[in-house]
């Protein structure tokens, strides 16, 4: 059966969530609980407990909504956004072990709706924009239409799912008056977050990289997620102009699904293939260009005199 409390458990965002908790008292229990999911999301650790009672269950339920209610205390962005990560990443861990009907239940919670359409899924067009992620694999360009729905596979639908996951995460109201357990809670959690920007982007100053990528560092400041061609376009660029390996692992390190391994292997591998740097048109593919620099490489960039850089604007400026 796909819903009850084992559902709720999975997916602490949903209705039959809401319906488990129905008329439980905040505690301090469950804020310790709260205060826990969150050093695990800074972590990037997505494990799950072994709970035998329901109490037990209800508790780590209600621990999900404790944890936005100290992010909406806190108001930090880096804080939000690795929680909004690793839940989604979790969720997506359980979407691949449940069957289709389970799913179908999840994708409902937030308007998703599939229709098959031979061995294919159709999805509405509205839908699909709204949860696709900004990987060119996803751009309606390389999508098939039919009837005008977007054509999808069954493991694109789960990616649609968890991207929905995240965006309802990263949407955590403003708590202005919160109990005092929850305000101890978020002061605490304020010592475990990181005490300064990477010495990388520290050092960086107005001017000193095309306008494309200075958007991308300041949202990197912001501990906002980047699709995966930002990051390789970002990786080819600083190592082509000296950045190492190292340097370049501290500066990803402001990402929230930041992990040291992973990054300095991918960091490696691109080195060592020497992959070239991504021409400004190739830019605009990404749906990364910023600007009308006219330079025709990033790279050229760094030939410009200031007078030029200068005069650059930004598009829509």
């Amino acid at each position: 059966m796909a819903e009850g409390l084992e559902f709720a458990l999975r997916y602490p965002f949903s209705d039959s969530a809401k319906a488990a908790l129905s008329g439980m008292d905040l505690t301090e229990r469950i804020v310790d609980l709260a205060a826990e999911r969150l050093l695990k999301a800074l972590k990037g650790d997505k494990s799950t407990k072994m709970l035998l009672h329901d109490s037990d269950r209800k508790e780590e339920i209600a621990s999900f909504a404790a944890a936005r209610m100290i992010l909406g205390q806190m108001r930090n962005g880096y804080m939000t956004n690795m929680f909004a990560v690793n839940e989604s990443k979790r969720v997506r861990d359980c979407l691949d072990r449940d069957d289709e009907r389970t799913v179908d239940a999840v994708a409902a919670q937030f308007g998703i709706s599939t229709t098959s359409e031979g061995k294919k899924l159709t999805i509405d067009l509205p839908t699909y924009l709204k949860f696709s992620t900004r990987n060119p694999h996803y751009r309606l360009i390389n999508r098939r239409l039919v009837r005008g729905r977007v054509e999808i596979n069954y493991e694109e639908k789960k990616r649609l799912i968890e991207e929905a996951v995240k965006k309802h995460m990263e949407s955590i109201p403003l708590i202005k008056d919160p109990p005092d357990i929850i305000k101890a809670a978020g002061a605490r959690l304020i010592a475990e977050l990181p005490k300064t920007e990477s010495r990388v982007l520290g050092n960086i100053k107005p001017g000193d990289h095309p306008p494309c990528v200075m958007k991308l560092l300041d949202e990197m400041k912001k501990h906002t997620n980047l699709p995966h061609q930002a990051r390789l376009y970002l990786a080819t660029y600083f190592l082509a102009i000296g950045m190492n390996e190292d340097e370049l692992t501290k500066m990803f390190s402001m990402l929230p699904d930041f992990s040291e391994k992973i990054t300095r292997y991918q960091v490696g591998h691109i080195k060592k293939k020497e992959y070239n740097v991504a021409s400004c048109a190739t830019v605009m593919t990404y749906g990364l260009c910023c600007a009308v620099c006219r330079i025709g490489s990033p790279l050229n960039w760094h030939t410009l005199d200031d007078f030029r850089k200068n005069a650059i604007k930004e598009r829509g400026a």
